[in-house]
């Protein structure tokens, strides 16, 4: 930062600490209105075919903001050989996800007509063993960014406010958000969605306007080649940014809820259309803050010392304090909305895909309650936000795509054994692809999927291909090691049947396949799983599934308690 200094000052604590109060306990008091109105089980856990186009848009808005959008946009459009290409690059690959949502949503909706995430498409297409795991999974990756929320959270509001503790910031959006989400579940995230589409298009806008009047630019500096540019490593990160961002957000349950919540295909096609430009003009816009910043000596370019995640907030030491806490509420405004959304997602995956739906939902509600407790501890730790978006992003595109081949008509013989093969070949491949590219060094090549340098490595404009190498690597990995071990599967088959005499069957398509039946008994990998299936599984848009939700305290009781 040119300087470190507050030319209008900083905004007194007695002025922080009501607007975070003000902000965070407001939308606890819609997410309670939700909840209030939440009549039925449905509603509570999946709100399957219950949104229609217009709430649905705003949701998907909402959704895909949180408070890192301050800090990741403008460090992306810094990055020297990145820039304003990058930053369209990253705000592409924002909606990209969006529309992947949309057209794979109708999809899985075809062969599981009352299915609400993908673990439980999983689940009911691969048997219950690479469901429940892939439940697991998916509950740790949104633990995981359910801590990088409450950290980006508590490091803003102690940049807009200095004196304000650490730990206070955090602390609050973890009780208000688990409150309103303990009581509304699905329904409160989707309302709180809607209000936050509408605050954060306002605000975005006044914001926009005070930076490009307040900001005195460096006509030098506005001509730099470095943000201006087109560079190789500009129009990589289109590859990069748009395909993890896809695969690492189908970690996200929140989003299929959202995708599976449309009462029609043809309003999810709708909604994904209307969210689509005012998405990708908003992640562009809060993106323009850190070139601005630069323009005008407020930030320079990232270096060892200063990443350039703060630009937004150095810039914004130069507006007047209404400025300040306008940002300050938008904050609590985004961190409400991401948060409330991981926690609806958690209770929903870990009710009906963790638990088979046998564990009462008061229990579902209290291990919710028990996952906020670490999450508030270690957000008190300093993370790297990029980073941790990295790291999901290579695991998801390691691990997911070969779960889609399941969606290839009458490919039954494909099984779940294939996809942890798959999984794991995604990670091996990287880390082949990693030794080779370093020459033989297998520390470095493992040390690859944790991508110690980052997105950019060292010199954004050096001939470094390491990055988008392991973005190549791991789908590819992931689908030809699933392939390759259906088909190895299917030669041992083969052999078997030719050696005993008996019929070869496992490329017969199978007329008795009913994914919304469950997978057949043949599936089943062990004798004793025929008793762990959810009982809900084909029946949760039946008006009896609800009979036993009592929206007064919005207790259920399960088909078995455990």
């Amino acid at each position: 930062m040119a300087d470190s200094g507050a030319p209008n000052g900083y905004l007194d604590p007695s002025q922080g600490n009501a607007l975070v109060y003000s902000t965070l306990c407001g939308f606890m008091l819609i997410g309670l209105w939700a909840g209030y109105n939440t009549h039925s089980k449905r509603e509570f856990i999946s709100g399957v075919r219950t949104q229609s186009a217009g709430p649905l848009a705003l949701n998907w808005i909402a959704s895909n903001m949180s408070s890192s959008l301050l800090e990741s946009y403008p460090q992306m459009a810094l990055i020297p050989g990145a820039g304003l290409f990058g930053l369209a690059a990253y705000s592409f690959a924002t909606i990209a996800p969006v529309w992947t949502f949309g057209l794979l949503g109708p999809l899985i909706r075809r062969v599981c007509p009352d299915g609400f995430t993908l673990s439980e498409y999983t689940r009911r297409r691969f048997g219950w063993p690479v469901g429940v795991f892939s439940a697991l999974v998916f509950i740790g990756f949104m633990f995981c960014f359910m801590i990088v929320e409450l950290n980006t959270y508590g490091l803003i509001v102690q940049t807009i406010v200095p004196s304000m503790s650490k730990i206070i910031p955090p602390l609050i959006i973890a009780i208000t958000t688990t409150i309103y989400t303990m009581y509304g579940g699905f329904k409160a995230s989707l309302w709180t969605d809607n209000f936050n589409a509408v605050v954060v298009i306002i605000f975005i806008i006044i914001g926009a306007v005070m930076f490009s009047v307040k900001l005195d630019l460096d006509p030098e500096r506005v001509h730099d080649q470095r943000l201006l540019g087109a560079h190789a490593f500009g129009g990589e990160l289109w590859y990069i940014l748009t395909v993890s961002i896809i695969f690492a957000q189908m970690f996200n349950q929140g989003f299929w809820q959202r995708a599976f919540a449309s009462k029609t295909n043809m309003g999810l096609y709708l909604s994904v259309a209307l969210a689509s430009v005012p998405l990708f003009a908003i992640c562009f816009l809060v993106g323009m803050a850190g070139p601005l910043a630069y323009w005008a000596h407020v930030q320079e370019l990232p270096n060892e010392s200063d990443d350039g995640s703060s630009a937004l907030f150095y810039a914004l030491l130069y507006m007047p304090k209404w400025v300040h806490g306008l940002v300050l509420v938008l904050t609590g405004v985004l961190s409400s909305s991401a948060y409330d959304t991981f926690q609806s997602a958690q209770i929903s995956v870990i009710q009906s895909d963790l638990f088979l739906g046998r564990l009462n939902i008061w229990w579902c509600r209290l291990l919710l309650l028990l996952l906020n407790v670490p999450c508030v501890v270690l957000a008190l730790i300093q993370i790297d936000i990029l980073q941790v978006f990295l790291i999901a992003d290579l695991a998801g595109l390691a691990v997911i795509p070969a779960v889609f081949l399941g969606l290839i008509p009458g490919f039954d013989v494909f099984n779940g054994f294939d996809v942890v093969v798959g999984g794991c070949g995604g990670f091996l491949t990287v880390f082949v692809f990693g030794t080779i590219y370093y020459h033989g060094d297998a520390i470095r090549g493992g040390q690859l999927i944790g991508l110690p340098n980052g997105l950019y490595g060292i010199d954004a404009d050096a001939s470094d291909y390491s990055v988008i190498g392991a973005f190549l690597a791991a789908p590819m990995g992931d689908l030809c090691f699933a392939l390759a071990s259906c088909g190895l599967r299917i030669l041992i088959g083969y052999a078997y049947a030719r050696y005993t005499g008996k019929p070869f069957t496992m490329l017969q398509k199978r007329e008795d396949y009913r994914m919304d039946k469950y997978v057949l008994d043949k599936d089943r990998p062990v004798s004793f799983a025929r008793k762990l299936t959810n009982p809900e599984d084909g029946h949760r848009l039946d008006a009896s599934n609800n009979d036993e939700f009592h929206s007064a305290l919005h207790s259920s009781q399960p088909h078995h308690s455990w």
